[in-house]
């Protein structure tokens, strides 16, 4: 069996990697102890959801895999140098994707080494652009993101915008995908799975961002529901939101950041954070089938949508995907789906 298999983002989930924060002992050496305390917290209970993520996933039959973590030492002794802490391997959605029979690394992360190593071991194909030592200066793919492709069967849609480049597209094209499949731009500026979503053919989640889109022509005769409004915003009014410390770019549920954690967060951890104020996570998901999707919060109108075509919507919470401004979808990334190349439209 080919360790690696994926068409579609909604055909049955056999094999999936699920991201990871680091753990809060990464960061004992803050001696600021409120900063060092909320800070451990957030990690914490980031790996707990991850956790219960995992589990979800494993009960309907799923195989789950977690990447590595870097040597702790080394990331003590170098971590608040330069540009501050790295991004732990939270969202490898970000980074690879699986196309067809082959996995793509877009960007190398080292924590994903050992797992695309055991694939190619187990007679998979990864194609690694960048080279045996993760990172080249000159490599086609650098700075671009896979949450830009989305796979349709024989149709895969890219993103040719700010994290994906026409050319990068077309070394994509020409490299790792075959005569069999047909090619469109579908420009969401940004992370394509934020702004549009496939639970199953005919059936599709979008979002306010699809402005640039043109679903009617690429996806005639779906069903589409649009969601305008986030549920960050109705986090936000409930919650210990400060706008005016940090005016959309993160947000710690149920705590209220103090200016020195704020300081510290944009100071050293800026790589971490995005612009959370604009992402619709209600659209971020991960389907395991075409009965099952699982999101990270309660959206009334995205699940009687799903109840409607008889989709079963399954909770699991990511409390702090407003700070890491990540959600389902980017912290998991689909290694194998039962199910081989398909038309569907």
């Amino acid at each position: 069996m080919n360790p690696i298999n994926s068409y579609t983002s909604w055909q049955p989930l056999e094999e999936v990697i699920v991201g990871r924060a680091y753990t809060p002992d990464y960061f004992d050496f803050i001696e600021n102890a409120q900063v060092r305390n909320q800070l451990q917290q957030i990690l914490s209970e980031t790996e707990e959801d991850l956790s219960n993520l995992q589990k979800t996933i494993e009960t309907y039959g799923a195989r789950v895999r977690r990447p590595d973590l870097p040597n702790k030492h080394q990331f003590q002794q170098g971590q608040m140098k330069g540009n501050g802490a790295p991004l732990p391997p939270l969202t490898p959605r970000d980074w690879q994707i699986t196309l067809g029979d082959k996995l793509l690394r877009v960007l190398a992360m080292q924590e994903l080494d050992g797992l695309c190593k055991e694939y190619e071991q187990t007679g998979g194909t990864v194609i690694n652009p960048h080279g045996p030592t993760g990172w080249d200066e000159n490599c086609i793919l650098n700075q671009a993101s896979a949450s830009c492709i989305v796979r349709v069967g024989r149709d895969v849609f890219f993103d040719n915008s700010d994290f994906l480049k026409p050319e990068q597209t077309r070394w994509i094209v020409d490299n790792v995908l075959g005569p069999e499949y047909r090619i469109h731009e579908a420009i969401t500026d940004g992370h394509g799975d934020a702004v549009f979503a496939i639970l199953k053919p005919g059936v599709l989640l979008s979002s306010k961002h699809d402005v640039n889109l043109d679903l009617g022509r690429d996806f005639p005769g779906w069903d589409v529901c649009k969601i305008w409004d986030s549920s960050i915003w109705a986090a936000m009014e409930v919650g210990k939101f400060k706008y005016e410390q940090s005016p959309g770019a993160w947000y710690v549920q149920g705590q209220t950041p103090t200016p020195e954690f704020t300081q510290f967060v944009d100071t050293y951890l800026s790589k971490w954070t995005g612009f959370v104020a604009e992402t619709v996570f209600d659209v971020n998901c991960l389907v395991l089938d075409e009965s099952h999707v699982i999101f990270s919060a309660y959206n009334k109108e995205v699940f009687d949508y799903c109840r409607k075509h008889k989709i079963e919507p399954i909770i699991s919470e990511l409390r702090h995907s407003y700070f890491w401004d990540g959600g389902i979808s980017c912290c998991t990334q689909d290694i194998r789906r039962r199910g081989g190349l398909e038309t569907y439209l």
